[in-house]
């Protein structure tokens, strides 16, 4: 395979921060500090294809601090607006997916592709559903009631399905908009989440 000529009017260190952003598992594991410096900067030098391997190396190590740092503002903010952030649970939840539109109420929908998806209470399912309808029911949402500033916080979603994930919590739905975060949960699941969240709020 032959490699693109390197762009000259970039620096190495230019160049390895833009190597760098467009690939997510080297973000993380830079984030994390589980990186190996020399054998990254190694295998980046091989790609920008010129540069020294200690030029590249001191590039990688600056862009790793750069991220650890925005890391720890990003997740103080999260952490913050997680402590001005209302949680509850509601019980008898039923998640309906649906080819057709169908008119019931609902605490929240979703219009996709090729289907309607409803989150609603299912004490409110009084008429029989076509059968193409599938029906999950005995769910649980779990809603988050943030200032309207989550909007503009980059992680918080993140934040909260890491969170949920490092427990072994699946998540069947997940819908998030304006102020309103709505998790559903199997019901053997809800209050484990529910004291994990509650421990940051």
């Amino acid at each position: 395979m032959v490699k693109d000529a390197p762009d000259r009017t970039k620096s190495i260190a230019q160049q390895v921060r833009e190597v760098i952003q467009v690939r997510p598992s080297l973000l993380d594991s830079l984030k994390m500090g589980i990186v190996n410096y020399s054998a990254l900067a190694r295998m980046l030098q091989d790609e920008i294809g010129e540069g020294s391997t200690e030029a590249v190396k001191a590039a990688v190590i600056r862009v790793a601090e750069e991220l650890e740092k925005e890391k720890k503002l990003q997740e103080e903010e999260v952490r913050i607006i997680l402590k001005e952030s209302k949680v509850r649970l509601q019980d008898k939840i039923a998640v309906i997916t649906s080819p057709i539109k169908i008119n019931l109420p609902y605490i929240v929908t979703a219009f996709l592709t090729d289907s309607y998806v409803y989150i609603v209470d299912q004490t409110t399912i009084s008429e029989e559903m076509p059968k193409q309808v599938q029906i999950i029911s005995n769910l649980v949402a779990l809603i988050l009631l943030s200032p309207s500033r989550v909007e503009n916080t980059p992680g918080f979603v993140a934040f909260i399905t890491q969170l949920l994930s490092s427990r072994n919590i699946n998540i069947i739905e997940f819908i998030s908009c304006f102020t309103n975060t709505i998790i559903i949960l199997d019901s053997k699941d809800a209050l484990n989440a529910f004291s994990l969240l509650q421990n940051y709020t």
